[in-house]
């Protein structure tokens, strides 16, 4: 069920997050010290594409690459703000499903372990009582072999002494 609830949080989350990039973008913008960061990553994403496209057209050597217009600097500087916040979005939310999943598998090993050490104890018991079982009954059939003994001997000193006939294994039997 817990899962359940964090996987719809992050769907939500996932959706809110591009309104919330538009307003993340319009305070970026709005804002003198980042705005002029965030145009000079602008500046800098468009050399980077300039060689990219360069190198897969098989053009090489070092190449001059003009700064872009303050409009297309300030169209790309937006679009990098609001892909950077959903982007960050995405990966502080897979960083909370990789914890909350290292957590369940954390737990599962706990209790495997705690399944193993019972298992461990009930054999160990068995084992004692095993063990317990078979010198109680070696002492048992210790004790049958001393009675039978002295009921053999017994017979054997009443059959001499009794005026019987017949032995007492005969009459008890």
């Amino acid at each position: 069920m817990v899962a359940l609830i964090f996987k719809v949080f992050t769907l939500t989350l996932k959706t809110v997050s591009k309104p919330l990039a538009s307003r993340f973008e319009q305070y970026v913008m709005g804002h003198p010290k980042l705005r002029s960061k965030v145009i000079n990553i602008a500046q800098w994403i468009h050399t980077l594409e300039v060689s990219i496209d360069r190198g897969a057209q098989g053009k090489t050597g070092r190449v001059f690459v003009g700064d872009m217009s303050e409009e297309k600097s300030i169209q790309l500087a937006s679009k990098v703000a609001s892909e950077s916040f959903v982007y960050g979005t995405a990966l502080i939310l897979l960083v909370l499903e990789m914890q909350r999943k290292d957590e369940e598998d954390k737990e599962k090993k706990k209790k495997a372990n705690e399944e193993k050490e019972h298992n461990a104890m009930l054999h160990r018991r068995h084992e004692e009582m095993d063990l317990r079982i078979a010198q109680e009954q070696y002492q048992m059939r210790r004790i049958l072999e001393r009675i039978e003994e002295r009921v053999l001997a017994l017979e054997a000193t009443n059959a001499k002494r009794s005026r019987w006939p017949w032995p007492l294994s005969f009459v008890q039997g």
